[in-house]
């Protein structure tokens, strides 16, 4: 078997200190290989975007190792980190690209950056490889030059996906990366990450709070719930079979086309039992 791209063990990660210390992940363990993609589930504060920092050496981490292509980031030093960033190996995408594209900058400059910044390939080169990022994302050549606020939010969630492409990542964080979006972006975007996967060997961290999302594109899902992991199986059995009562009560929460008092009683139920096993 091929070496890991990301591993976790025994990971923990607390904000604060005294009294106001929180712990934000407790014992996390995980491994995922090249060409795998992994969704992470869990409500808002279980630790899902605290996971997707501590993988790009940016949380607090207390106890653990977190390794990126076997380096292991939660001990670099600060010129460590500005290095390991630099090296385009693990990218992030981020919930909302209005927010996380710079707007007094082009889309074609936002997608060039990352190629700058490390510093490899010539003026010709870079813009060679932005117009092949667009190309892949399928973006026409004819918005290069336009500024995020001139884009509707599916092109500019492409924007994003092109930007963190571009250098040729191992490993791509997707943090709810379709939940700001309408469905027909939302569904545009699902489908050019399921592309991604069938065309490259790069590795998916895929963070969601949507079932839906994270079936679309994912082999293995991992369930969060006050910072530790309480399940870990092949998506279509979490999601059929979830064992967990935390992972149940996300299943029969999740919206139906029915939403009676039957649908109540057995959320209800699920809480009870959830309460039950804490």
């Amino acid at each position: 078997m091929s070496e890991p791209i990301l591993e976790i063990e025994g990971l923990d990660v607390a904000f604060g200190r005294g009294h106001t210390r929180k712990v934000a992940l407790s014992g996390a363990a995980l491994r995922l290989f090249p060409g795998e993609s992994v969704g992470v589930i869990g409500e808002s504060g279980a630790g899902k975007s605290t996971l997707a920092r501590a993988v790009l050496g940016l949380a607090p981490v207390t106890a653990g190792s977190v390794r990126v292509v076997g380096r292991d980031v939660a001990r670099l030093s600060r010129r460590g980190r500005r290095e390991f960033g630099r090296s385009g190996v693990a990218q992030y995408v981020f919930q909302d690209p209005l927010r996380s594209l710079d707007p007094d900058q082009t889309v074609q400059a936002a997608v060039a950056e990352p190629l700058r910044i490390r510093g490899q390939l010539s003026r010709g080169e870079i813009a060679a490889a932005v117009r092949a990022q667009f190309a892949a994302v399928e973006l026409d050549e004819s918005l290069l030059d336009r500024f995020p606020a001139q884009l509707s939010g599916g092109q500019r969630q492409r924007v994003a996906v092109a930007r963190a492409l571009v250098t040729g990542p191992r490993l791509l964080l997707l943090d709810e990366p379709v939940s700001a979006l309408d469905s027909a972006n939302r569904v545009r975007i699902l489908q050019l990450l399921e592309r991604l996967r069938a065309t490259t060997d790069i590795t998916l961290l895929f963070i969601s709070h949507d079932l839906g999302s994270i079936a679309g594109v994912t082999d293995r899902t991992i369930v969060l719930n006050r910072g530790r992991i309480v399940e870990d199986g092949p998506t279509a059995r979490v999601i059929t079979a979830p064992r967990h009562p935390y992972t149940r009560l996300l299943v029969g929460s999740a919206p139906t086309l029915s939403s009676g008092a039957a649908d109540r009683a057995r959320r209800a139920r699920l809480r009870a039992e959830l309460a039950a096993a804490s």
